[in-house]
């Protein structure tokens, strides 16, 4: 989104913290972007399996905004499924790698006669953890598993069925107000496909 932002997570897991289920909201302030998700997750030393079912229904959209339509060329839902394992979980090696694809949903291309499978593939490091700050540089890149016959493009790419479509740099001071955590988190974020640039400022306000 162009402007400022608030989302808020609500979650249910087991007591091993290995099992969730949760809603995800967020949006703009001025109404130009809205999403409301649904998600389950599986996590256990460093892994984690996941599938979210993203709802995006701003104004600029695709699709027709109606929550309960999934049928796959009126549809503003797609549903993401996902792996990732955290290395610095079990070893000491402070790197995380995600696969992430768009099963069903609003992936059909140009076209519209078959869903993409878009992929986003993703590699973040650890730089630098210390009890005030963290440090984490991370690149991702897309491509579809089923690209349209002599057409380039996928979900995250208009133009490139390979590209690197995220490089960024995050920067988190773990501030806190007497024993109440407020982390703050900067950093800058470049698509080198679309050759735009953003930088990103965020606070966590209440987690409970």
């Amino acid at each position: 989104s162009s402007g400022l932002t608030y989302n808020a997570d609500l979650s249910f897991s087991d007591k091993n913290d290995h099992f969730r289920v949760g809603l995800w909201g967020g949006g703009m302030f001025n109404g130009d972007y809205k999403e409301f998700d649904y998600y389950m997750s599986y996590t256990n030393k460093g892994f984690t399996a996941s599938v979210w079912d993203i709802y995006n229904f701003s104004d600029a959209a695709p699709g027709n905004h109606k929550i309960f339509n999934y049928k796959v060329n009126e549809t503003s839902h797609f549903i993401d499924a996902g792996v990732a394992y955290n290395f610095g979980a079990t070893t000491k090696v402070p790197l995380t790698l995600s696969w992430n694809t768009v099963i069903a949903g609003r992936d059909r291309g140009v076209t519209g006669t078959k869903n993409l499978y878009s992929t986003f593939i993703n590699a973040a490091v650890t730089a630098y953890d210390s009890e005030k700050w963290n440090v984490t540089p991370r690149v991702g890149a897309s491509f579809a598993l089923s690209p349209e016959d002599g057409i380039d493009g996928n979900f995250y790419s208009a133009e490139h069925n390979f590209s690197v479509v995220d490089v960024r740099l995050n920067v988190t001071y773990k501030l806190k107000i007497k024993n109440y955590p407020l982390p703050i988190t900067v950093g800058g974020m470049w698509n080198p496909d679309a050759n735009k640039g953003y930088f990103r400022a965020a606070v966590t306000l209440v987690n409970l």
